[in-house]
């Protein structure tokens, strides 16, 4: 009788020290993570800001083609809404300046909606995370 409850009390004892560890790790990246992509969508806005200006101002090709290069390192290669994203920033597209800018707005929100969902164990476990919606259905 005695042993069992030793048993019993050791086994609760590591089955509470490994949950406290693994909700501490990931609390910690957790909020590295959320911090990094706070960074990230500030970073998105302010370019996409020098990008709508330099769309509607019809500013030099070679100036777009730097703003386009800087935004294809910060967005996803293999995503084709973020291809599509890209491709709108060209020379003579300064009538799709409203489209560039509602499409970086549904990245954002995805991303924002993802460090929600992320953000917390319990929607982690019990959600899926959120879908991002595409520019043909936005509208």
């Amino acid at each position: 009788m005695v042993t069992t409850v030793l048993a019993s009390a050791v086994i609760a004892a590591v089955v509470s020290a490994l949950v406290s560890v693994l909700t501490s790790e990931r609390g910690i990246a957790a909020e590295n993570v959320l911090q990094e992509r706070t960074k990230w969508r500030d970073k998105i806005r302010v370019l996409v800001s020098k990008i709508h200006e330099a769309l509607v101002h019809e500013i030099e090709a070679t100036r777009l083609d730097e703003l386009r290069a800087e935004l294809s390192l910060l967005i996803n290669p293999h995503d084709s809404m973020d291809e599509e994203v890209l491709h709108i920033v060209s020379a003579n597209n300064g009538t799709r300046a409203g489209e560039f800018t509602q499409r970086v707005a549904l990245l954002l929100k995805h991303d924002w909606e993802r460090a929600k969902h992320d953000a917390s164990l319990w929607r982690c476990a019990l959600q899926k995370p959120p879908a991002r919606v595409a520019f043909k259905d936005y509208r």
